[in-house]
C-alpha cells in the first residue's frame, strides 16, 4: 500500500511464491509511441539491470556501502531471516551476511522489468544462483528469486525487495593441487594479481 493510502501499482511483497513473477512477465510491456520515448525506456531498463548487477558485484566484492546503495532509504526488505525496514536495518542485515562468509559469486538470470505508467516506478523479477564459502571453509550453493519494486528518484532505487532461497546444497572447493598442466607462456597468472579470493 502506498503512503497516501492508494493501492500501489505493483508490490514486491507478495506471499505467494510464483505469483509476482508470473504476473510481471504476463503484464504487457507498454510501448512508448515516439522514438525518443522508446530510447528512454531502453536506457531506463538498462539502468535497472545495471543496478541489480551492481548489487551482486558489491555484495560479492565485500563492499557494504555499495551493496546497500541500491536501496531507497525507506526500503522494505523481506528475506528468509525476516523483514528489515529502512536503510539502517538493511545495513545491519548485510553487515551480518558479509561477516558470515569469505567469498561468494551471485549470478542473475530471467530478469523481467516492467514500468508503471509515467515511467517513475518499475517491477523487476529475476532468478539468482549463488555459490559461497563460509568462515569455516564450508562451501554451499543456492537458487532463489528476487522480486523488486523500484522508484526513480535521482536514479533508480529498490524500495521493496523480496528474496526467496528455494534450493541449497553443498559444493566442493577446488583443490590447490592440479594434475600436470601445459607450460604457460609466462608464469605470472591471475592468482599473482589477486590471490585466491576466499583468502581476503
Amino acid at each position: 500500500m502506498a503512503k497516501d493510502g492508494k493501492k500501489a501499482w505493483a508490490s514486491a511483497l507478495d506471499r505467494h511464491m510464483w505469483r509476482p513473477l508470473q504476473r510481471n512477465v504476463a503484464r504487457p510491456a507498454r510501448r512508448p509511441s515516439g522514438l525518443a520515448e522508446r530510447l528512454e525506456r531502453i536506457e531506463q531498463e538498462a539502468a535497472i539491470r545495471d543496478l541489480l548487477h551492481s548489487y551482486a558485484y558489491c555484495y560479492d566484492g565485500n563492499d557494504l556501502d555499495g551493496a546497500i546503495a541500491v536501496f531507497h532509504a525507506d526500503c522494505v526488505l523481506v528475506n528468509p531471516r525476516g523483514t528489515y525496514v529502512g536503510i539502517e536495518a538493511i545495513g545491519r542485515n548485510y553487515r551480518y551476511l558479509l561477516a558470515a562468509r569469505r567469498f561468494s559469486f551471485h549470478h542473475l538470470s530471467n530478469i523481467v522489468v516492467r514500468f508503471a505508467p509515467g515511467g517513475r516506478e518499475a517491477l523487476s523479477t529475476a532468478y539468482f544462483h549463488v555459490v559461497q564459502i563460509g568462515n569455516a571453509a564450508s562451501a554451499d550453493a543456492g537458487e532463489g528469486t528476487y522480486v523488486d519494486r523500484l522508484v526513480r528518484q535521482d536514479g533508480w532505487r529498490i524500495i521493496e525487495r523480496r528474496i526467496t532461497l528455494n534450493v541449497s546444497y553443498a559444493v566442493s572447493v577446488l583443490p590447490e593441487a592440479w594434475p600436470p598442466r601445459p607450460e604457460p607462456s609466462r608464469p605470472e597468472g591471475s592468482r599473482d594479481w589477486i590471490g585466491p579470493a576466499w583468502r581476503r
